[in-house]
């Protein structure tokens, strides 16, 4: 039997979406609509392409997903009750798992085949290979990072408190505001035994302003679908590469506050639509590239895009 997909894609929000939105229209469309369906035998050659392009991360993000399944692993383990890796451990599974990547990234017919199981580095894609200062940068992350998890607030907390309920790993969710379904994926969320519920977000890099408005909004969702009061939910941002957890316990008008910035931006992206009840998009040329063209340094949809192409000539 053959699947046939629906002609758009299914309407929601995420940070994720609203940060690219907000960064470049047109990256945006390439992302969220040319490549709806690129899956498929039967799509075009444009939605294939957005597709395989789509799945392009770069050295920092294939780092930190290394990070994160690490960290997964981890709270595995706990819960299996096994043994637990020495620091040395994690720091070799990191190196084999970036190994992987550089290894997959050389197979382009491969990876043009299945563009989601087999990855592609999105420097070697574009520039023909792995800039040496960036492979140092993260052959140095690599050993912080593995000892810092180990050493972070949140795992030793797990593993000095037994009682402690782990309830999401890794897990992509959803709850409503506005009438509309917003997307969060946690890296973790446990419940301690004196009743305060703890949010786990991994850091790989520098500490960043919009790290704040990604934790309030976690904060948002475990309130809202467990019927958490504020007071019992602490949000926390492991900074592995700097060894450093920021924990607080946010106030109500900082979640009114994000409620509100939610309902603009979804306001803001539902202009683009040319029916927002099937979620069809405006036209392409609707959509425009970032004036700052900086943006266009780590996009995936450089090889699509006319105004990125003119540059070149």
């Amino acid at each position: 039997m053959t699947y046939l997909a629906p002609p758009y894609p299914e309407w929601s929000w995420s940070l994720s979406r609203d940060q690219m939105f907000h960064a470049c229209k047109r990256q945006y469309y390439f992302h969220y609509y040319a490549s709806h369906g690129g899956w498929l035998l039967t799509s075009n050659e444009e939605a294939k392409t957005a597709y395989r392009l789509k799945q392009l991360k770069n050295l920092y993000l294939a780092f930190g997903e290394a990070v994160h399944q690490a960290a997964q692993d981890l709270l595995q383990l706990r819960e299996q009750q096994g043994s637990y890796p020495e620091p040395g451990s994690i720091a070799a599974y990191l190196r084999r798992m970036m190994n992987d990547t550089y290894k997959s990234s050389k197979n382009l017919d491969e990876w043009w085949v299945r563009p989601r199981q087999s990855g592609m580095l999105h420097e070697i894609y574009y520039e023909g290979g792995l800039p040496p200062t960036r492979t140092a940068t993260i052959s140095e992350r690599i050993a912080a990072c593995a000892e810092n998890l180990l050493q972070s607030e949140s795992w030793k907390e797990l593993c000095n408190e037994p009682e402690a309920k782990l309830l999401e790993v890794e897990k992509l969710s959803y709850f409503t505001l506005h009438e509309d379904k917003l997307y969060v994926k946690l890296d973790a969320l446990y419940r301690r035994d004196d009743g305060m519920w703890v949010i786990v977000d991994w850091k790989t890099g520098r500490k960043d302003e919009k790290n704040k408005e990604q934790m309030a909004l976690y904060a948002l969702y475990v309130h809202e679908c467990y019927g958490v009061p504020l007071d019992h939910i602490e949000v926390r941002t492991e900074y592995l590469l700097a060894g450093r957890c920021e924990r607080v316990v946010l106030p109500e008008e900082e979640l009114i506050h994000l409620k509100r910035k939610i309902a603009y931006s979804l306001d803001s992206m539902k202009t683009y639509l040319a029916d927002d009840y099937y979620n069809r998009p405006l036209p392409v040329e609707k959509f425009l590239p970032a004036a700052d063209r900086t943006v266009c340094r780590w996009c995936s949809f450089q090889q699509l895009c006319p105004e990125k192409q003119l540059e070149e000539v």
